[in-house]
């Protein structure tokens, strides 16, 4: 879809002509004409990578972790975007670092008390998520540091936690 819109947006015209047979989808823009081919077959079973149950799980402000992600990312590796948040007992550290250029860490207070837990991820994929919901609480669940961590909203109207997951796999670091 983001194809379609950058084509919409360049040939000046709104108009989009739309057509599909059994096997492809047709999008006309004026002169131009893009193809594409629909996918086949079952739509895997999604409720069996999503974290079943989780040893820990901590709430945050969402604009309070995304600034420290913001800014502990912009010394991450270029390709990787590469963090590490490590959960202590009262708070939550997020390094990153470049051997040529420095390091960075931030601590975040959180009600938390239980074992030491160390896990990468790209940052960009948790900036995504915190970027794109607008409560103002977030959850993070894990397992462990080499399992799928989940995160959701913390409230909402009714429990947005259900409607919404967002799975992470961890990086190593």
């Amino acid at each position: 879809m983001g194809e379609v819109l950058k084509l919409v947006a360049e040939s000046g015209d709104s108009m989009v002509k739309f057509a599909s047979d059994e096997n492809h989808l047709f999008f006309q823009f004026g002169e131009r004409l893009l193809i594409s081919r629909k996918l086949t077959g079952t739509f895997p079973d999604f409720e069996r990578v999503l974290p079943k149950d989780h040893k820990v799980s901590i709430t945050l402000a969402r604009d309070e972790v995304r600034g420290a992600i913001e800014r502990v990312s912009q010394f991450a590796d270029e390709r990787s975007r590469a963090i590490r948040m490590q959960l202590c007992p009262g708070e939550v550290k997020i390094f990153s670092s470049i051997s040529e250029t420095g390091e960075s860490e931030e601590s975040i207070p959180v009600e938390y008390a239980g074992v030491m837990l160390d896990i990468g991820f790209n940052a960009q994929y948790l900036l995504e998520f915190l970027r794109a919901i607008s409560e103002e609480q977030v959850i993070f669940s894990f397992k462990d540091s080499h399992s799928a961590a989940e995160v959701s909203p913390a409230a909402g109207e009714g429990d947005r936690r259900e409607l919404y997951r967002y799975i992470v796999m961890p990086m190593r670091i």
